[in-house]
């Protein structure tokens, strides 16, 4: 009977236990983990200086998201050397993701690759793939220029290359942006034009001959005035500041001027600014990562060659923003002469004037050194400003209207205007429609 007892009580024991097992799944210790790298792709492409942000997944053997496991994006470069480990945390949209990571500038261009690795215990899934960097436009001109200088995207802006001429020895480029806005665009631009030698800067006088007689006419927008010239220390150089006049009031404008012995040339450095962030002094922001490298044997070439052009032509009166009243004195624009015009040179005056929201242009052709506007731009509807500059040309045929065209051979001159307005008291016959700044 004790037997039976005994053998009655395992036989019981038996089956609870047997019962326990079916109502709680075991884990299995070696079920792998599927990770899915969603971001970067392989058709991504990030140039240096530029971001990172990884966004990875993770499912479980069912497909199901797995949530506590740590996620770890290794970044490498082209040679397999690993540059980065970058952790990442659960969220949003059931993923991972990484800080954001930049990546440096002067590394290896081509393709590298991501791997990610979760890991919860036992447990661990791994994915790769590859996405390509490339150099930035810093870089470029690094290597085809032998300077460096870095992005100028204030407030955001992503800047392009505007304008890119020369070669190694003598050059020019303009590198910025805007970011379109209702009626005033925040912009940074950043100009970098360089000549081979020393052009002897001791004075302000020299530094305007060298902005006007070898570099032209710079600048994004059209120059109206040079207005303050400023010995400085510009890094390890002795320089001159210029504070120049753009086209309008609100394009904030310096120079900055240096002969750099180390590499022979003597650069200028020009920023325009519009609704600068506050806080800061946005033209040294600019400039200040600027900064010749000897060591590079830089040899590129530009897509442009710098043009071969003659000095700008000078101009002499009415002053700049000198105001008249009606039609009774005549308004007489007057430049010193360029040189000797052969037969076949002429100057281009024109003339362009705000109505509305347009900007119309009229172009005017003379082999004298003076012109007198026209009256009937005063009766044309008009915002009482009107904008000029001079032009030498070589003249290569006859327009449509029998006037002289060609092609230039000096730089634009300096962007003048004057106001030509109404007697007070005396109403114009067109409507004041003139919502925009003009000058």
């Amino acid at each position: 009977m004790k037997y039976r007892l005994i053998l009655h009580f395992v036989l019981v024991s038996v089956l609870l236990s047997a019962g326990c097992s079916q109502q709680t799944p075991t884990t299995n210790q070696n079920e792998n983990l599927t990770v899915s790298l969603l971001y970067p792709t392989e058709k991504t492409e990030i140039e240096m200086g530029q971001t990172l942000k990884g966004i990875i997944k993770v499912l479980d053997e069912q497909g199901k998201v797995v949530e506590n496991v740590q996620v770890t994006l290794k970044v490498s470069d082209p040679a397999g050397k690993l540059v980065v480990s970058l952790p990442s945390m659960f969220g949003s949209g059931d993923v991972y993701r990484t800080d954001t990571w930049t990546i440096p500038h002067r590394v290896q261009e081509g393709v590298w690759t991501l791997t990610a690795e979760a890991k919860t215990g036992a447990h661990q899934g791994i994915a790769s793939q590859t996405f390509r960097v490339n150099s930035s436009v810093s870089e470029m001109l690094l290597n085809k220029y032998g300077f460096w200088v870095d992005s100028p995207g204030l407030r955001g802006i992503v800047p392009t290359l505007a304008k890119e001429q020369g070669d190694a020895q003598n050059g020019d480029v303009i590198w910025g942006g805007i970011i379109p806005a209702q009626h005033v665009f925040p912009e940074s631009w950043l100009e970098v034009l360089w000549r081979e030698g020393n052009f002897n800067l001791a004075s302000a006088q020299a530094v305007r001959d060298f902005i006007f007689n070898t570099l032209g006419n710079p600048g994004n927008y059209p120059l109206r005035s040079l207005e303050s010239f400023e010995q400085v220390r510009f890094k390890k150089w002795d320089a001159w500041k210029v504070k120049a006049r753009g086209q309008l009031s609100r394009y904030d404008e310096e120079w900055m001027i240096f002969y750099a012995p180390e590499v022979n040339k003597t650069y200028a450095l020009g920023t325009t600014v519009v609704l600068a962030p506050v806080g800061i002094d946005a033209h040294a922001t600019l400039r200040n990562s600027f900064e010749p490298h000897p060591e590079i044997q830089a040899s590129g070439t530009a897509p442009k060659p710098l043009p071969k052009l003659l000095p700008p032509v000078e101009l002499i009166s009415p002053e700049l923003g000198t105001r008249f009243f009606g039609v009774d004195q005549p308004i007489v624009l007057k430049w010193k002469p360029a040189k000797e015009l052969a037969e076949d040179e002429y100057y281009l005056v024109s003339i362009d004037y705000n109505y509305e929201e347009g900007n119309p242009g009229i172009q005017y052709t003379t082999r004298e050194t003076q012109f007198t506007l026209p009256e009937s731009l005063y009766h044309l509807p008009n915002c009482g400003v009107f904008n000029w500059r001079v032009t030498l040309m070589h003249q290569t045929g006859l327009g449509q209207d029998g006037q002289p065209k060609g092609e230039p051979v000096s730089f634009n001159s300096l962007y003048w205007y004057v106001q030509w307005l109404y007697p007070p008291g005396e109403e114009a016959p067109f409507k004041p429609l003139c919502p925009n700044e003009q000058f």
